[in-house]
C-alpha cells in the first residue's frame, strides 16, 4: 500500500473512493515519504463506534453494525479495497456459467466460531442457501429484512449439489447479483443460532476472525481471536476492544490521551489531532451516504401527500433555495462533495454536475406564491442529534428562512428517529441514504415499486417499470444511460433533495499497521488486517 506523510500526518493516498479526495490548504499539508515494517502478532486494539441498534446482518442497516459483523462473520465475496471489483472471502471461485446461472465454490474446512450452539461445526453449503434465503426475508417477518430487495423475487433457485458448492439460478438476468453476493449485509449466518436466539440482534457467531466474548449496550464490544479461522496466519491481533461512545469530542479526547489506538473522528478536530499526536496516519475517504432532505412519502391509498408538500412547485422551491456547496461548506467545511442525483459522483452512473438543481431563492419566491404561499409556511425538520446531522440542519433552516419556510427542528435520539422514519412519520427529514454496493441501492429501495422499497415510498409508477427494466441490463453502457434516465426522473418529482456525501478521517496511532484499507463504508474495520508494533 503506498503511504504519503503529511506535516505529522500519513495519509494513504490510494485510498480516496474512485478519485482522489483533495487536501484542504487549511490543514497546512505537505509530502513525504514513509514505509511500513513487516507484521507481528498480539495485541488488542482499541476503538470505538456508536451504539449499534443491533448486530443482525441482515436485518440492519446503519454503519456500526458491521464494525461488529465484518469481523464476526464472512461473505461468499467482498469488494475489492478501491471497489472495483470483488475478491475472494468463504468462496474459493465462482463463474458465472449462463446468463441465469451462477456457481460458487467455497472453502473446505471453514469452521464456525466453537461455541454454543455451533461449537466450531464445519460451514457447508447449506449455510449459504439459508443466508441468502434470510436476506431475501424467506425465513421470519420480511419486513424486518431491509436488504430483502437484493434477492426477493430474483431468484428462481438456490441448489446445493455437494458440501461446498452453491449454485444460484435467477429467474432474469441480474445485473446486480454479484455486487449483492459481496456485500457485508449478505453475512453467512448459522440457522441454529437463529433457532436458539430467534434473531441475530445481540449474537453474532459466524466464521470470522474474531469472537464476540461480550456485547455491553452503551457501554463496549469485545472480540477475541478465531484461533481456528481459515485463513492461513489472520489475523495478527490477539483481539479488539470497541468502545460505544456517542460525544465526538470523547472520542478526540480518548485517543489523544492513548486510551484508543484508531479513531473516526469529523475535519473539525483534525487540527488538534495533528498537534496532540505526533507521527498521526489519517486516511480521507470520500464516503457513499449521502445527505437528503426528504419531503414526505407518498404511498397511494394509504398515506397522500398532504399540503403544502402535494404541490410540485413547493417541492421545487425547497430544492432551489438550497446552495449545497455553501451547505457543505458550512456544515462539513467543505470536505466532501455536492451531489446532483441518487446515485454519488463517485459512480460512473451518477448524473453530472451540469444538471445540478439551480440556486435560486427568487425563483424559488415566486415558485411558492404561484403555489398558493406568497408568504411562505411553517413546517417541521426531523433528523437525529449528532452534530453531523443538526449542523446541516440548522444550516437549511436559516437557508429555508430566506424564502418564508419556516422550519422548526425536532432533534430526536438516533433510535427514536429511525422508529419515525421508518414508519414513515414525518413532515420533512434530514437523512442520510444507505451506501450502495451497486448503483441501482440508490433507486430500488427509494423509489421503487410500493411493495418492495423498504426506505421509502414514492407512488410515480411511470418509474418503476424502467427501475424494474435496468436490472435485467448487462451491457454496462446500456444500463448507466437507463439509470440515468431514472435519475432524472425522480428529480423531476423531487421527492427528495440530494445534498452532499461527506469525506471521513480515519486516524491511527503510528504503531498501528494495516496491510489495506477498504473504500465502502460498509466495510470500515476489518481486524483481520490489522497489527500493532505495541502491545
Amino acid at each position: 500500500m503506498k503511504r504519503r506523510k503529511v506535516n505529522g500526518f500519513v495519509f494513504n493516498s490510494q485510498l480516496l473512493l474512485c478519485f482522489a479526495a483533495v487536501l484542504s490548504l487549511s490543514l497546512g499539508l505537505a509530502v513525504t515519504a514513509s514505509a511500513a515494517p513487516q507484521p507481528v502478532y498480539g495485541g488488542i486494539y482499541n476503538t470505538h463506534t456508536t451504539a449499534p441498534r443491533s448486530l443482525d446482518p441482515h436485518m440492519e442497516t446503519a454503519g456500526q453494525t458491521p464494525v461488529v459483523t465484518n469481523n464476526t462473520y464472512n461473505t461468499l465475496l467482498r469488494f475489492s479495497p478501491d471497489m472495483t471489483g470483488v475478491e475472494a472471502d468463504l468462496a474459493k471461485s465462482w463463474r458465472q456459467i449462463d446468463e441465469l446461472t451462477y456457481e460458487f465454490k467455497i472453502h473446505e474446512g471453514v469452521r464456525f466460531h466453537d461455541v454454543p450452539p455451533v461449537n466450531g461445526r464445519e460451514l457447508n453449503s447449506a449455510d449459504v442457501k439459508y443466508s441468502i434465503e434470510r436476506v431475501a426475508g424467506m425465513h421470519g417477518k420480511a419486513a424486518d429484512f431491509k436488504h430483502r430487495y437484493y434477492f426477493e423475487g430474483k431468484i428462481a433457485s438456490i441448489e446445493t449439489p455437494d458440501k461446498y458448492t452453491v449454485v444460484v439460478k435467477t429467474k432474469k438476468p441480474y445485473a446486480a447479483l454479484l455486487s449483492y453476493i459481496s456485500s457485508p449485509w449478505c453475512a453467512i449466518v448459522a440457522k441454529e443460532v437463529v433457532d436458539q436466539h430467534g434473531d441475530l440482534k445481540r449474537h453474532a457467531i459466524g466464521t470470522g476472525p474474531f469472537i464476540l466474548t461480550e456485547f455491553v449496550q452503551g457501554s463496549h464490544i469485545n472480540l477475541v481471536k478465531n484461533p481456528n479461522y481459515f485463513k492461513k496466519g489472520l489475523p495478527y491481533l490477539d483481539g479488539m476492544n470497541i468502545r460505544i461512545m456517542p460525544d465526538p469530542s470523547s472520542v478526540v479526547s480518548a485517543y489523544i490521551a492513548g486510551r484508543l489506538d484508531g479513531a473516526q473522528v469529523t475535519y473539525h478536530f483534525m487540527p488538534t489531532i495533528k498537534e496532540k499526536v505526533p507521527g498521526n496516519i489519517v486516511d480521507q475517504l470520500e464516503g457513499t451516504h449521502m445527505w437528503t432532505l426528504r419531503f414526505p412519502p407518498w404511498i397511494e391509498g394509504v398515506k397522500p401527500l398532504k399540503a403544502p408538500f402535494d404541490k410540485l412547485e413547493v417541492r421545487q422551491a425547497v430544492a432551489m433555495a438550497i446552495d449545497k456547496k455553501r451547505l457543505l461548506e458550512l456544515a462539513w467545511g467543505g470536505f466532501g462533495t455536492a451531489q446532483v442525483g441518487p446515485v454519488p459522483q463517485c459512480v460512473q452512473y451518477a448524473l453530472p454536475q451540469e444538471q445540478q438543481v439551480e440556486y435560486n431563492p427568487q425563483k424559488a419566491r415566486e415558485l411558492l406564491a404561484k403555489a398558493g404561499y406568497p408568504n411562505g409556511f411553517t413546517t417541521e425538520l426531523m433528523t437525529w442529534n449528532l452534530p453531523y446531522m443538526s449542523k446541516p440542519a440548522q444550516v437549511i433552516q436559516e437557508m429555508l428562512k430566506e424564502i418564508g419556510v419556516e422550519l422548526k427542528l425536532n432533534l430526536l435520539e438516533m433510535a427514536q428517529y429511525f422508529n419515525k422514519a421508518y414508519r414513515f412519520e414525518y413532515e420533512m427529514a434530514l437523512h442520510i441514504m444507505t451506501a450502495g454496493v451497486d448503483p441501482e441501492e440508490w433507486l430500488v429501495p427509494y423509489f421503487g415499486p410500493l411493495e418492495t422499497s423498504t426506505y421509502y415510498k414514492w407512488s410515480n409508477p411511470e418509474i418503476w417499470p424502467l427501475i424494474d427494466k435496468q436490472q435485467h441490463i448487462m451491457i454496462p453502457a446500456e444500463r448507466q444511460a437507463l439509470i440515468k434516465e431514472i435519475q432524472k426522473k425522480v428529480m423531476a418529482d423531487v421527492p427528495n433533495i440530494f445534498l452532499y456525501t461527506q469525506h471521513r478521517f480515519i486516524n491511527r496511532k503510528p504503531y498501528v499497521h494495516l496491510r489495506q484499507r477498504y473504500m465502502l463504508d460498509f466495510q470500515p474495520l476489518y481486524g483481520e488486517d490489522y497489527w500493532m508494533e505495541k502491545h
